[in-house]
């Protein structure tokens, strides 16, 4: 990636270097929608309001028809007025790669224009200016840095921040790269219903076992954990990245949009700042109807016709919106089922639900969860700002004395593509963090310099149907006959769910030289897959008798047009010594 895009942009306004530096941690809940900041103070966290009070910022960017680029309140004010200007959802993007079906799929609900950077990354659109996920993310937690510094009065620069569970490795990536942009140093990702649970439990002594139900504004987290002592046990997670209250706010424009054809006899054409106005006042109805039974969705101009502004008004009760999103509703519930599943337990096993999330405050939702849980959500945990206030816990305890253990588990299963396409699983979904495994592989080829291993997160069947996290090339072997080199490669998986690859040789130990490329393979011929089967004197390989990830480099790489990928698998470019 250009380094145009390593960087914030010269206007951003950056803390004041001259206060005094902090030795505080801060929790950043980066949200869909919205973010938030915590501190820990006297041993209890507190959330950062920003300038104008409020506890959370909207995690939305602009430029504005004067070529100002503009962060949060100011940013999401002219979403209304100019949303193809206007960048928002960011977080459902970032660290994945542009052609995948998943870009596909949610761009067109998106105003702004989503565009290529570099082979595959995700870039936005505004103002005919680009900008990359992880830059938009940077001036978010940029925004949220300088609002810490002004209310404290010193300069903090380090946090915790906090990701889906379900994120797959590629985008704790480019979150690690939004901090760099941003001038933070984020000394912990960490998982955020394992945040929230921190929140709940930290210091309360509890011996239980909880589920924590995230449900925020673009994705929707379910995680199983035992509490004891001041130890936080996952026991499984699962989610859903594309679930959420941007999900709900559809169903309500929907409605709109039917409305207004029944009761019009006509289709209602939109443009973006009609598309943008619907999908407002569905928010805005939605909040309502958690603490009404019926309002009125009001959309005055519009539209114009026979020469004429024309005003559009219909009611929408709970009873209809909840028929409108059961089935939403009733996905987080099999997610639910499904990590309950993975945990060996029953429903019945769940002492506490916790419910995290601004959609969370929906009636139904309550309603649906104490149904099947057999009891009624926790109370006394913000759902805006407890996730937050468990990332400043984390922190504060990893500079303090303060003694909190987090056993954390793999969302999504990684591993290979095989020869026939389908998908080699390497590290089981719900593995224990960290986790390493060893795989040997072997060229294929006469005269073969290079060896090339793709890697997939996901659960299908095939590979290509899964996440493309990407491809390591292992050069530094001599040249020799076709299986006459055979190398062990050991991948590491670090407590954030981070991987890291390493190789050797197997017959010397020399190390390879292993580099990270944005390539995914296009056929199945590309990947040349043979086993290993080492030698009583060589290292044990784990995956004896297994097929190897392996094959030769495409010739772009030999000709020296390798570019490397800083968006997800960063730690893979290294030479080992």
């Amino acid at each position: 990636m250009s380094d145009d895009y390593k960087s914030l942009p010269a206007e951003i306004e950056k803390p004041d270097r001259t206060l005094p530096k902090s030795d505080k941690v801060m929790g950043i809940d980066l949200g869909t929608t919205f973010s938030c900041v915590a501190v820990v103070q006297d041993d209890y966290p507190k959330v950062i309001p920003s300038r104008k009070g409020q506890h959370t910022i909207p995690s939305v960017i602009a430029v504005d028809d004067k070529g100002r680029l503009l962060i949060g309140e100011e940013a999401r004010k002219q979403l209304l007025i100019n949303p193809i200007n206007t960048v928002y959802g960011a977080k459902r993007f970032i660290g994945r790669h542009f052609y995948s079906e998943e870009v596909k799929a949610i761009s067109r609900y998106f105003s702004y224009q989503v565009v290529p950077i570099g082979d595959m990354a995700v870039g936005a659109e505004v103002g005919g200016r680009v900008f990359s996920l992880p830059q938009v993310s940077a001036m978010i937690l940029n925004e949220l840095r300088k609002n810490a510094c002004e209310y404290l009065k010193e300069n903090i620069s380090q946090a915790v921040v906090s990701v889906p569970a379900y994120y797959t490795e590629n985008q704790r990536g480019a979150v690690r790269e939004a901090g760099e942009i941003a001038g933070i140093d984020i000394i912990r990702i960490i998982n955020e219903p394992t945040a929230a649970a921190l929140a709940y439990g930290l210091n309360r002594n509890l011996d239980k076992k909880i589920l924590v139900y995230d449900l925020g504004g673009g994705t929707f987290d379910a995680s199983v954990m035992e509490l004891f002592e001041d130890v936080f046990k996952v026991l499984a997670t699962g989610g859903d990245t594309f679930l959420g209250g941007v999900d709900f706010d559809e169903r309500i424009v929907e409605f709109i949009l039917s409305e207004y054809e029944r009761s019009e006899n006509s289709i209602l054409q939109c443009d973006s700042v009609i598309t943008q106005r619907l999908k407002d006042a569905a928010e805005k109805a939605k909040i309502d109807l958690s603490t009404k039974n019926i309002t009125t969705i009001d959309l005055p101009y519009i539209t114009i016709q026979g020469g004429k502004f024309k005003d559009f008004r219909c009611d929408l009760n709970r009873e209809q919106i909840e028929d409108l999103v059961m089935d939403l509703i009733d996905r987080t519930i099999e997610v639910c089922v499904e990590v309950i599943d993975a945990a060996s337990l029953q429903p019945e096993d769940i002492e506490s639900v916790i419910l995290v999330g601004g959609q969370t405050r929906m009636p139904l939702v309550s309603s649906k969860v104490s149904s099947f849980f057999g009891k009624a959500p926790t109370k006394g945990v913000h759902p805006d700002e407890v996730v937050a206030c468990g990332a400043a816990l984390m922190g504060h305890s990893l500079c303090t004395e303060q003694s909190v253990r987090l056993l954390d588990v793999l969302p999504m299963s990684i591993g290979g593509r095989q020869p026939d396409g389908s998908f080699k699983v390497l590290f089981p979904a719900n593995s224990s963090l960290p986790a390493e495994k060893e795989i040997g592989v072997a060229t294929t080829t006469d005269g073969q310099e290079a060896i090339e291993v793709f890697v997939y997160q996901g659960e299908a069947p095939r590979a290509s149907e899964n996440e493309f996290l990407g491809a390591f090339v292992i050069t530094g072997f001599p040249k020799a006959k076709a299986g006459q080199t055979k190398l062990l490669v050991s991948l590491l998986l670090s407590q954030e769910s981070i991987l890291d690859v390493t190789a050797k040789s197997l017959s010397t130990g020399m190390p390879m030289h292993v580099q990270m490329v944005a390539r995914a393979p296009k056929t199945a011929d590309e990947v040349n897959l043979q086993p290993v089967e080492p030698s009583s004197q060589q290292p044990s390989v784990q995956d004896k008798g297994d097929s190897v990830l392996g094959s030769q480099a495409h010739k772009d790489q030999q000709q020296g047009q390798t570019k490397r990928h800083f968006s997800g698998l960063r730690s893979f470019i290294r030479r080992i010594s």
